[in-house]
């Protein structure tokens, strides 16, 4: 009797739930354990305003104050980034605006982020106590203040810049290897979370910032999380390699 082979994909599935809950978990415990209670007898954080004033180090309130605008600003492009090359991939939304368009915004927005996360980097050159030169700010955790934040910091970034300038190898890599380099982009994510998180206890406390920091790493979780979990029409192509079906 004639009968239908389907792949099941269901173990697939698994892992990457599991990794996503796990890394919930691990954002909830670090949140508990650096709660704001936490940092109520602690020093002065390194590289504060507080901190140069007990070093009897200057400290530029301008380039402090430029140094966050841009740090928001490349995060909330970066968001936009990532969402945005989702939706790429997403066959209704294509339907609605060329793919083009959106490729455009797409790649527009990357360049915009890494130029704003640039300023940002920089802009620590002009600020005394945090006393960073040209090889720690392209070096990640050679820094002497906040190494490893920092480090996480320039890490995600040239990871970042390293991801956007695979477009120019697309052609000799080919689309797949290609691919699973673009990937990395929320390896990058990732790591640049971790700088914002650890450098500065603002993203800790409950205010705007850090509301505007949690969502945007809501919406990249679930954004990967849409791009990870296949579609019907990719379970569909597995269970019926065939087209239609596959008869034995």
């Amino acid at each position: 009797m004639p009968h239908v082979a389907v792949r099941r994909c269901g173990p697939r599935v698994a892992p990457v739930l599991a990794t996503a809950v796990a890394l919930l978990l691990a954002a909830v415990l670090c949140s508990l354990l650096l709660a704001p209670g936490a940092f109520a007898a602690a020093p002065p954080i390194p590289g504060s305003p507080l901190d140069a004033y007990d070093k009897n180090v200057p400290y530029d309130v301008g380039a402090h104050k430029l140094a966050r605008l841009a740090a928001l600003i490349a995060y909330a492009l970066m968001v936009a980034t990532v969402v945005l090359g989702v939706v790429l991939r997403l066959r209704f939304m294509q339907r609605a605006v060329n793919r083009a368009t959106f490729y455009g915004a797409h790649m527009t927005l990357a360049l915009s982020a890494m130029i704003f996360g640039g300023i940002h980097g920089l802009t620590f050159i002009y600020q005394p106590v945090w006393q960073i030169g040209w090889t720690r700010l392209t070096v990640p955790f050679t820094g002497g203040v906040q190494r490893i934040p920092v480090g996480f910091g320039i890490l995600g970034t040239e990871l970042a810049i390293a991801v956007g300038c695979s477009v120019w190898l697309q052609r000799r890599l080919g689309y797949h290897r290609w691919l699973r380099v673009h990937q990395l982009a929320y390896v990058s994510f990732g790591l640049i979370w971790l700088h914002i998180f650890l450098v500065h206890p603002e993203p800790r406390h409950l205010n705007l910032v850090s509301v505007g920091i949690a969502a945007g790493a809501g919406t990249i979780l679930l954004a990967f999380l849409i791009r990870a979990l296949p579609s019907r029409s990719r379970l569909r192509r597995r269970g019926f390699p065939g087209g239609a079906g596959a008869v034995e």
